[in-house]
């Protein structure tokens, strides 16, 4: 385990916090200060200050009676967010087919990354005039209904948060002129279960979004539908949108999420 690594262009607590992380990780019985500080050649003020930062963030956990530490169940699910969002467009796949056949318009599937919408699958329209979309495009969160949506799924303090990070730019004369505004449709979208973006990015464009949690009620992705702003009719879509909220709560429960 002994390795002694050159810090240059790295962050040098980030790379001994990892080195640490890594070295229990291989360990499944748990490793003392000593040994830790031994194998990758540092302090053992250095190792304990930094285990304790690890405990206090819930990545490590202290066996009471032999004193070792050993890494957290807090990493497996890190590991398991990850995964979720690698495997969800073959997961989704069969749901997305039956909306965009239920309804003939484009649907879209994507996460947030970056505090943007990512679009990781795209199903267009059957239609002679259906909106175009292509897959690893990026759009903004306060006027699309992915983002809507996704903002709509986070906890106030989480979402307040995300707030201050948002810069409104005006995409058509329909964007969201405001964040007030814009706290009045993430709370509509909250209520209903579906979020709306009426020419707002694109004025060619109508979306309906509805989120998809995982069994901790977390939203993991979004599912959108994309319509041609001259087929926009107020009450076709409102039918839309219980479509749309419908296969989302498909996939919600396939995936392990229940409401009750």
């Amino acid at each position: 385990m002994r390795r002694k690594k050159v810090y240059e262009s790295t962050v040098q607590s980030v790379e001994r916090t990892l080195d640490i992380i890594e070295a229990l990780a291989v360990n499944r019985t748990g490793i003392g200060v000593t040994e830790l500080s031994k194998g990758l050649n540092l302090h053992k003020s250095t190792v304990h200050r930094l285990l304790t930062t690890l405990m206090v963030r819930k990545y490590v956990e202290q066996d009471s009676e032999s004193g070792k530490y050993r890494l957290s169940v807090k990493l497996f699910e890190l590991g398991n967010a990850v995964l979720s969002k690698l495997n969800m467009r073959a997961h989704a796949l069969p749901f997305l087919r039956e909306l965009r056949d239920r309804t003939r318009e484009t649907v879209q599937l994507s996460i947030i990354d970056q505090n943007e919408v990512l679009y990781i699958d795209v199903l267009e329209s059957p239609e002679k005039i259906g909106v175009k979309a292509a897959i690893g495009e990026r759009a903004p969160l306060y006027c699309t209904a992915a983002g809507k949506i996704w903002l709509a799924g986070l906890p106030d303090e989480r979402f307040s948060e995300v707030l201050k990070g948002v810069e409104l730019r005006s995409h058509t004369p329909a964007t969201v002129p405001s964040l007030e505004r814009l706290k009045e449709d993430v709370a509509k979208a909250r209520e209903s279960g579906v979020s709306r973006d009426l020419r707002e990015y694109d004025e060619d464009l109508c979306g309906l979004g509805a989120a998809i949690k995982n069994y901790r009620g977390r939203v993991i992705a979004c599912i959108s539908l994309a319509v041609p702003s001259s087929r926009y009719q107020e009450a076709s879509f409102n039918e839309l949108a219980k479509v749309v909220k419908e296969t989302a709560d498909k996939i919600c429960y396939s995936v392990g999420f229940t409401d009750k």
